[in-house]
């Protein structure tokens, strides 16, 4: 069995407060091979995941707020760049983004924790695309 502790949250959010983008991770699966992706992932405020989409059609993402509030939002990206739609995601919520749906997340409180749960494998050459 598998556990991730208050401690090691702790753990998380501290790597999170020092790292450059705000944010830490920690993958719950063994190997980028697998079927199912999940990972923990620990912001503090002012961390910015930049408008992306993922490509390839089995790249859908699923979040589970776990602690704190995140700024969702969505993009139309045909002509030029336009929001679509923004969403407060508090401790609790479930959200799904669609392959090819761009999206960003910024934390707009002092600290989130998000489980993030995606469909495998994870290759990095199609991880994302910026808009």
């Amino acid at each position: 069995m598998k556990s991730f502790t208050s401690s090691d949250c702790d753990t998380l959010f501290a790597q999170a407060e020092s790292s450059e983008v705000m944010r830490a991770h920690k993958l719950l699966h063994d190997s980028h091979d697998d079927k199912v992706q999940r990972l923990l992932i620990a912001f503090v405020k002012g961390s910015y995941v930049a408008p992306h989409y993922h490509e390839l059609p089995h790249q859908w993402e699923m979040f589970v707020v776990m602690r704190g509030e995140l700024l969702i939002k969505t993009y139309s990206y045909l002509d030029e760049v336009k929001v679509v739609s923004e969403t407060i995601a508090r401790e609790g919520d479930i959200l799904e983004v669609q392959p090819r749906e761009a999206h960003s997340v910024e934390c707009i409180s002092n600290r989130a924790l998000l489980l993030e749960i995606k469909e495998g494998p994870f290759q990095d050459k199609y991880a994302k695309v910026m808009l």
